[in-house]
């Protein structure tokens, strides 16, 4: 029980709680979503709120500058979500730039599926009581 349990909790995937969803822009495809890792939040947050060298004074930002570095952030979480038949992600960080050329609507809808996955502590909570998590 013990080597099960431990080969369970080393998985990859383990830690990530997924869904199979079915995209009707994309020829109603199933896909797999998960929800974004650390690594992924980090970067995220990077780009959200960059370090400002001390004394730096740069000009705010106009809203269309802020809208296209929030869609730069999402774009790395939706890089990290989507999964492919094999749990593997469909972009890599190469794929940046692609992914941010045509990320649209459905993309968004997709990261807010994968970020739905997550929870907070509050919710946890409630679901600790429950014998067994769902996928």
């Amino acid at each position: 029980m013990k080597n099960a349990l431990r080969a369970l909790a080393l998985a990859p995937m383990s830690g990530f709680r997924t869904s199979i969803v079915h995209v009707p822009e994309w020829e109603n495809v199933p896909v797999k979503l998960r929800e974004p890792s650390g690594k992924a939040w980090l970067e995220w947050r990077q780009i959200v709120n960059p370090e400002q060298d001390e004394g730096d004074e740069s000009q705010p930002l106009s809203a269309a500058q802020v809208a296209h570095r929030n869609m730069q952030a999402d774009v790395v979480l939706f890089i990290d979500v989507l999964l492919d038949d094999n749990d593997q992600p469909v972009f890599t960080a190469e794929d940046k730039s692609q992914v941010e050329a045509i990320y649209g609507p459905v993309h968004a809808r997709l990261l807010k599926q994968a970020l739905d996955l997550s929870t907070s502590s509050a919710t946890a909570e409630k679901k600790s009581e429950t014998p067994a998590l769902s996928s």
